[in-house]
């Protein structure tokens, strides 16, 4: 049975988070401790070749700005899910439940036994060799108090004028995750995630921006930034506007080259290099031009997350993808990394509690080191929101609005344009990169600086931008 609390109030303040270390009364320490022993007295009775429990708990709260009436509504909640992993020569199984006691694992290994089908399963990664024992501490506690702070000191200082907050929502994520293998090997993480995302009306569509919280950073270098953003978004797309000059070259913004950003990352990983055999056999050439490199960094000090190690128990060290236009590698989970013959990097991560598949942590375009931009040209600054950004693999859809620079000086508006990229050809076509590096919540967790491309709007639906 899975346990949750969840309640909700109205108004500025919230109920308190009571910060007690277990998760619907189960310490992590016990979990651990449950899921060896239901390990060893399921091994012994069935005798797998691999045997292994994947444990998740989760506290969440959100924090939601109502625009109409001024206040902001509470949810806390948690949840206890675990996924058994269990295969023999000539059978497998998997399975996930929600659990509510320790007692819940020896029946979930039993269960996920009985179901088993056919088939050899990929092998498990072997883990690297841990001198101290794998962390039980509770993740950090909610913090409502604190999350009504940071959205009261948003909407006062960061809403430009002319615009319409339609949307505000503020996340608290923390996470308790651990493997538990057969053999006795222990892995275990926490993680904090706090984001701020929103949503603002203006003259022609709706703007969508995000901020992450780093556990040490003061509030105003997150929130200014973005209140930057959103102003320079209002700019653009109020006030008399006229079409592009589409023999210009094109200067995207972070704001607008986070998707295409998003897009590129999506091909690096190892199930789509899998499922495309030209992309696969193309590792070690240069695929783009030199001013293009793709790292996926853990620890970089803007990124949007901090990740020690992956759902696999591998540590998720620095990763370079792509170094000066040559094609490094891709994002691996075990089971892409076997079916390509590639070493494994840490970059297997369960989504919903579904075997791992390649994620990145805090993927970004490595910045020049210093701007160069064309004597004129077309500056998109605004995105505007639409259903989906990448309709087609492999394609990614933008509509943008901006201005027309020329000599410096931006010298007229420029109505929002759809720009329909194919990913790969798009970097390809890669001029520059700037040197304003900026990670988004609203694109995977991207991170872009302004791209600097030619002309590329030939197949431009120019006008009114879709809604």
């Amino acid at each position: 049975m899975c346990r949750r609390r969840q309640w909700m109030r109205g108004g500025s303040g919230s109920e308190e988070d009571s910060g007690v270390a277990a998760y619907a009364g189960l310490q992590p320490r016990e979990w651990l401790t449950s899921a060896g022993e239901a390990l060893e007295g399921f091994t012994r009775h069935h005798a797998p070749s691999q045997a292994e429990l994947f444990l998740a708990a989760e506290r969440r709260l959100s924090f939601e700005y109502d625009a109409g009436t001024g206040r902001s509504i509470v949810n806390q909640g948690e949840t206890m899910d675990a996924m058994a992993r269990v295969s023999w020569d000539a059978r497998q199984g998997m399975l996930t439940a929600p659990v509510g006691e320790t007692g819940a694992l020896p029946l979930l290994l039993e269960r996920t036994a009985r179901q088993a089908t056919s088939g050899r399963a990929s092998p498990l990664p072997e883990l690297p060799a841990q001198s101290d024992s794998p962390s039980v501490s509770s993740p950090p506690p909610l913090q409502p108090e604190r999350a009504a702070r940071r959205m009261k000191h948003f909407i006062e200082t960061a809403v430009p004028p002319g615009s319409v907050v339609q949307a505000a929502l503020l996340t608290q994520v923390s996470t308790w995750r651990a493997l538990v293998r057969a053999s006795g090997a222990r892995r275990a993480r926490t993680e904090w995630r706090e984001e701020l995302f929103v949503r603002c009306e203006t003259p022609r569509g709706a703007v969508v921006d995000a901020v992450a919280f780093p556990e040490t950073a003061a509030d105003d270098t997150v929130i200014i930034p973005l209140r930057h953003r959103l102003a320079e978004a209002v700019a653009a797309l109020t006030g008399p506007a006229e079409s592009l000059d589409r023999d210009l070259p094109l200067v995207l913004r972070p704001a607008v080259a986070a998707p295409l950003a998003a897009g590129l990352i999506w091909l690096l990983r190892g199930d789509v290099a899998a499922a495309t055999p030209a992309l696969a056999r193309a590792v070690g050439r240069k695929l783009f031009p030199s001013v293009l490199s793709v790292v996926d960094d853990p620890n970089h000090p803007t990124g949007t997350r901090r990740v020690s190690m992956d759902d696999e128990g591998l540590s998720t060290d620095t990763l370079s993808l792509v170094d000066a236009g040559v094609l490094r590698g891709f994002l691996h989970a075990s089971d892409t990394a076997s079916r390509l013959g590639a070493p494994l990097n840490g970059r297997g991560f369960r989504t919903s509690m579904s075997p791992p598949t390649p994620e990145a942590v805090n993927p970004f375009l490595v910045p020049g080191e210093t701007a160069v931009l064309p004597a004129h040209y077309t500056e998109l600054v605004a995105r505007v929101e639409t259903f989906t950004t990448m309709p087609r693999p492999g394609t990614v859809t933008l509509v943008a609005g901006g201005w027309e620079v020329r000599d410096g000086r931006r010298v007229r508006r420029i109505a929002p344009v759809e720009l329909e990229l194919p990913v790969l050809e798009t970097f390809r076509a890669l001029r520059g990169v700037g040197t304003d590096l900026t990670f988004f919540p609203t694109a995977e967790g991207c991170g872009t600086p302004t791209l600097v491309f030619p002309p590329l709007l030939s197949g431009a639906q120019g006008g009114q931008a879709a809604r």
